[in-house]
Order: C-alpha cells, then structure tokens, then sequence
C-alpha cells in the first residue's frame, strides 16, 4: 500500500483543555496519523524543520510512491520568512494532497484573486493595492462614494480586520493611517476596497468539493447572519478577527432565492478551476440590495471539526472522517496511485455528491 508522508509545523502545540482542536495543532497530527492506520496506510509524520528534506528525500528514494499529505500549508524557512510546505514537495517531485504552490500563491493574494474575478467578469469591489513606503495610491485613486475597507493583502481568516477598518472614502488621510497600521503590523502590502453593504448588507461563504477529474459537489451555500453579530462603529456589520471562530452566526442553507444559489454555483465554479483549486474550496461573497460581489476563494479552506467548509457538509449527513478522507483519496486517484478498499468504502458517501459529468479542465480562464 501507498505509504503517507503527513508534514506538520515544528512549532505546533497540543490544543488547550476544553477547546475544539485547532487544525494547526498535534491533536490533526495525531488524528490524521490514526485515521490513515485504521485505513491500513503505513504513515510517517515530519515536521518541516531543518531535517524536513533530508528525511524526505529518503522516504521517497525508498518509496517512491509515497503520498504527502500536508497538514500544514506554511512552514519555516531559514530566510525567517515562511514558505509554502507543497513548494518544497514540489521541489523534490514528490505526489502530494492539496493544491500546487501556484494556486496557493494566488489565492493567498486578495488582489491577485479578485484580477481573476475581473478576467472572468464576475462582479467584485473596485480596490487598490498600497505596498510599504509608497502611499501615492491612496492619493491618486479616484475615490469612491461611501466607505471603503482597509485589509492586509495576504492575511486570512479577517485578521488585521477590526472596527476601525471601515473609513470614509472621502478622507485619504485616514485612509493613509490605517494602511500604515496595516504595514506595521503585519509587514505587508495594504488592499484598500470599496465597502459593499452599507445598507441592507448580506454575507455568504460557499464551500465546495472538487474531484480529480473536474467534477463538483456543491456544498450548502452558508449565511453569515449579520442580524447576529455586533455593528462595528455602531453602524457597520462584517466580520472582524475578535469573532470568526466564534460560528454562532452561521445559517444553513442560507436564505437564497434558488435561482440566485444556481448564479452563486455556476461563478464559482468558474473561478475554482480558473486558479486550480484541488479537493475543496471556499469562495466569500458580500452584498447589498443591488448585487452580490465576489471577495475572496480559500484555495486551502479550514478543516477544523467546526470549520465553514466541514459544518456545511454536516448539513448533508457527512461525519468528519469522511470529509479528511476524502483529500487523500482525491490525491491517489489525481496521481494513477492504488486506492485501497478501505479508503474508497470510506469516502463513498461524499463521491455520492458528485453527480454530473467531469467538467471542463481546471486550467485558462474558461
């Protein structure tokens, strides 16, 4: 059988007493590790440290059908700043989970992701880029009416987003200090976008399933009840860093009209094989009482127990093992490698999903 290689982050810790596993945590390590052995895999965890690629390169001269499972998407680098796990597995040509380095890398930069948007003419907030040290962009830019939104350019998981973050459009200088907050902060360029939803705003994530020939499974569109959260700047509603774990603001299935979750469907997955998702993905969307617009796809969606992604598949009857499973499986069959009995009985619930005929290739902008 295949063996498994399952990277994981030196600097990751058990998750405290009393708290759901984080997925950034040795509680996945150990859980992953047990859930392949039960399937029958041989499995070897590695941390990504200094003895990563030595110990890589001879588990794959040894086996060299061995399958990386990465659990873990950065990983530290001696230049001190982090590089992508699957770059390194790229490097050596070893079979891996998950998507490239390329779609990473694109889907990691907000405004690189929303140029796709705009390739495939899906509607997305206008936006500029501010990088440290030039603050000419936040003077030159046309201005929109309203407000715009202050982010990192690279961050997920609304970190850096805040009460503050929503500034009057008309008022650069602001603008200009909390882009600087921005740079401080997280060493790293400033997106400034128009904000959607000032009046009658709506939020929505949908997550979806991708097998290795192109097919989809369309997971339930969730709503970000904005009724439930707190207004930032006693006005505002979106989600800030302080409450995206929190989840007690999810609605599923969202309250969508068919026919606009059909529009939903079809865009995103577009813009799936568009960047080169693999497996699965989320794409944010926001609204106001003209249209929807497109803001962002998680090319490595979370996979925690209570994630966006894996609580959205529990509304189909999906179990979490099911879900895990389902990456390996779709990695073996993307690769020619022998699945075993095991796995494919396992994953059979969620293939039941993927009903159409393979869809066109995941590569060009179709």
């Amino acid at each position: 059988m295949v063996p498994i290689i399952l990277t994981y982050d030196p600097r990751w810790t058990y998750t405290p007493a009393g708290r759901t596993p984080f997925w950034a945590s040795l509680d996945t390590v150990e859980y992953v590790t047990g859930l392949l052995e039960e399937i029958g895999f041989a499995v070897q965890p590695l941390q990504t440290d200094e003895t990563f690629e030595p110990q890589l390169r001879e588990i794959t001269e040894k086996y060299p059908d061995a399958l990386a499972f990465w659990l873990n998407e950065f990983m530290p680098a001696p230049s001190g700043r982090d590089i992508f796990t699957v770059s390194v597995l790229e490097k050596w040509g070893v079979a891996h989970t998950g998507p490239d380095s390329r779609a990473l890398e694109l889907g990691l930069n907000k405004e690189a992701t929303k140029e796709v948007f705009r390739k495939l003419g899906l509607p997305t907030p206008a936006s500029y880029v501010v990088y440290p040290g030039d603050f000419s962009p936040v003077y030159q830019h046309r201005h929109w009416d309203g407000y715009v939104i202050v982010k990192p350019l690279l961050q997920g998981n609304s970190r850096g987003i805040d009460e503050t973050s929503v500034i009057p459009a008309g008022e650069p200088e602001k603008i200009r200090e909390q882009v600087e907050q921005i740079h401080r902060q997280f060493a790293e360029a400033a997106l400034v976008e128009r904000f959607i939803g000032e009046e009658d705003p709506c939020e929505y994530t949908v997550p979806i399933l991708i097998a290795h020939d192109g097919r989809t499974a369309e997971l339930p569109i969730t709503q970000i009840d904005l009724a439930q959260i707190p207004a930032a700047q006693g006005r505002f509603l979106f989600l800030d860093g302080a409450i995206k774990d929190e989840k007690y603001y999810l609605k599923i299935p969202a309250d969508i009209s068919p026919e606009t979750a059909r529009k939903v469907y079809s865009y995103v997955k577009r813009m799936v094989r568009a960047i080169g998702c693999r497996d699965m993905a989320r794409i944010d969307i926001r609204g106001d009482a003209s249209d929807l617009y497109y803001l962002e796809v998680n090319v490595n969606p979370g996979k925690n127990r209570f994630s966006y992604l894996i609580t959205a598949a529990y509304a189909l009857g999906l179990e979490y093992d099911q879900i895990i499973a389902f990456i390996p499986y779709q990695a073996m069959q993307r690769y020619g490698l022998e699945v075993p009995a095991r796995l494919r009985e396992l994953v059979e619930p969620v293939m039941s999903l993927f009903t159409s005929a393979p869809e066109e290739s995941q590569g060009g902008w179709a």
